[in-house]
């Protein structure tokens, strides 16, 4: 049986480009809705999927690097270019935040600005590795395993978890420390109702950005996955609102 799986979303439209980065364990249906929204206000829009995302094998994610998922952020500032689009925008959600972040700071003249949504760019208690288990379990039971070996497997993960999650913590507190290099303005949006990251966590980041441009949004009813949450409306505006305002060279 063949089953549907997420694909990277491009959807050319107008000359200003917008990056949406999914989250950990995540696929591009975590930005999709955010995606049309930007689409409809005449942004192209790219989202594209991580390496080892969005397959029936969670080892495919536990196998790969952070250091691929950051190439495979550069790759996607470079599949824009190659387009033609010269003018981009990035963000992303938890640790697609932490990569857009990182983006910023690498003083790349065609970003324009960008930022996070719910991202622990600085360190947080989360529930993160529960939560990839309760990812894996759905991903095993899907493609067709026995309730003895789902557990088998969820076994042979953990480990596995510990050790990506703290490279993906590395990643972050170097995010965090280069914070300094960002010259773009930046957005950051946090659900108060976060059940993986502590919430907080965002206003050391805010506070690290002594000198910069900085929006901060919060939204209280709402979850980790913040793009489909019962806020999710009033961020998109929020996010429409703040890249209108980015210093775009007009045609």
């Amino acid at each position: 049986m063949k089953l549907g799986l997420p694909k990277p979303l491009f959807s050319p439209k107008g000359s200003r480009a917008v990056i949406l980065l999914h989250a950990y364990s995540g696929s591009s249906n975590d930005v999709r809705m955010l995606s049309r929204f930007l689409e409809n206000a005449d942004y192209t829009v790219y989202s594209p999927i991580f390496s080892g995302h969005a397959t029936l094998d969670p080892l495919d994610i536990l196998n790969q690097s952070v250091a691929t998922w950051e190439e495979d952020t550069r790759k996607a500032l470079e599949f824009l270019k190659s387009k033609g689009y010269q003018e981009i925008a990035i963000f992303g959600l938890s640790m697609g935040g932490v990569f857009a972040t990182r983006a910023l700071e690498w003083s790349d003249e065609s970003i324009v600005g960008g930022g996070f949504f719910c991202s622990p760019i600085f360190p947080v208690k989360t529930t993160i590795p529960e939560n990839f288990l309760v990812y894996a379990e759905n991903v095993l039971r899907r493609a067709g395993l026995s309730s003895s070996e789902r557990n088998q497997k969820l076994t042979e993960y953990q480990p596995l978890i510990s050790q990506q999650l703290q490279a993906i913590e590395e990643m972050s507190q170097v995010a965090a420390s280069e914070l300094d290099k960002i010259q773009q303005p930046l957005f950051m949006a946090q659900a108060g109702q976060d059940e993986m990251i502590d919430a907080t966590g965002v206003f050391k980041t805010a506070a690290a950005l002594t000198d910069k441009r900085y929006e901060l949004q919060w939204y209280p009813e709402s979850g980790h996955v913040i793009t489909v949450g019962p806020d999710r409306r009033k961020l998109e505006v929020d996010v429409l609102n703040f890249i209108n305002k980015l210093s775009w060279k007009e045609e």
